[in-house]
């Protein structure tokens, strides 16, 4: 699995690294924490000595290798899958506006890595993810500024709706005590449902699975296609409540239901909720809700 945590400086970003920490734990994932600057704040800095590639510092280099310690002390030493060693602490320009770690921090099972780009920060992370062939994209973001993101509201909103992979908009630090999970039963991946299985393991929530149904005829036969689904949580230990919806009650349910912490979506080719929930109603949900958001894919 590949997690690519996108960062600034703000607070959420700490809070979102603490918890993609715990979920690196339980996946072993290969880790990149990512941040992105404008251009005119990109300034070189010498010429590192071994390589003779230019060098970059400042505030959000720094905060990227805070980041990274900060990252590496949630596991302990004999537990960790990522080496610990001293490392250089130096970003140089390995590709025109793409900066990284001298020291990557290659161990013997995964690896965790520190990367900067310049430009727009939606395309930036959205390249990133497309060139690393990212599996899930987390960035958390200002829930009192309406989602904003290094003071820019539409970059959450843009990486959830473009991205080709699954994405986790963590908006605040309260805890999430349900999941709340809207799919399309008929199409939902195995990943998408194992994912779901680590954030319900992570919090220690409760899951509700909903089923979408469009007439009050097809609910029969929508309980036994969710019966599998249903099935294959029970054999991991876990009891989730299942519920039936109609599509035209959905955005009600969502914005009731939004109150548990997490809601996660199935927005993956062809799925139902690509029609219930256009571009539109997933941007206001992102903005206007108090609940982070797991758009899966």
């Amino acid at each position: 699995m590949k997690i690519l945590v996108a960062v600034d400086r703000n607070p959420y970003s700490a809070h979102v690294v603490g918890e993609v920490a715990k979920l690196a734990a339980n996946t072993w994932a290969n880790v990149s924490l990512v941040g992105v600057q404008s251009k005119t704040a990109s300034k070189g800095r010498g010429r590192d000595s071994k390589t003779g590639l230019r060098k970059i510092d400042g505030p959000l280099p720094s905060a990227l290798f805070t980041y990274r310690e900060d990252f590496l002390s949630h596991f302990k030493e004999e537990d960790c899958p990522y080496a610990k060693r001293d490392l250089s602490n130096e970003l140089v320009e390995v590709k025109k506006g793409i900066w990284e770690e001298i020291d990557v921090t290659k161990g013997a099972k995964k690896n965790l890595r520190v990367r900067l780009r310049t430009g727009n920060a939606a395309k930036e992370i959205l390249a990133e993810a497309n060139e690393e062939e990212s599996d899930l994209i987390i960035l958390g973001c200002d829930n009192t500024k309406g989602c904003a993101w290094e003071n820019a509201v539409s970059v959450p909103r843009k990486v959830a709706n473009d991205a080709s992979c699954s994405v986790l908009v963590v908006k605040n630090e309260e805890k999430v005590r349900r999941i709340v999970c809207c799919l399309d039963h008929d199409r939902i991946s195995q990943q998408s449902l194992e994912m779901i299985n680590q954030m319900v393991t992570l919090h220690g929530a409760g899951l509700t699975i909903v089923g979408l149904t469009e007439s009050e005829g097809l609910k029969t036969d929508l309980e036994k296609k969710l019966d599998n689904i249903l099935r294959y949580y029970l054999a991991r230990n876990i009891e989730p409540w299942i519920e039936l919806v109609e599509i035209s009650s959905l955005d009600s349910f969502i914005a009731r239901e939004a109150r548990w912490g997490l809601m996660a979506l199935w927005m993956g080719k062809k799925s139902i909720l690509e029609k219930a929930l256009p571009r539109g109603k997933v941007n206001k949900l992102i903005k206007g809700s108090e609940s982070s958001v797991l758009i899966l894919r």
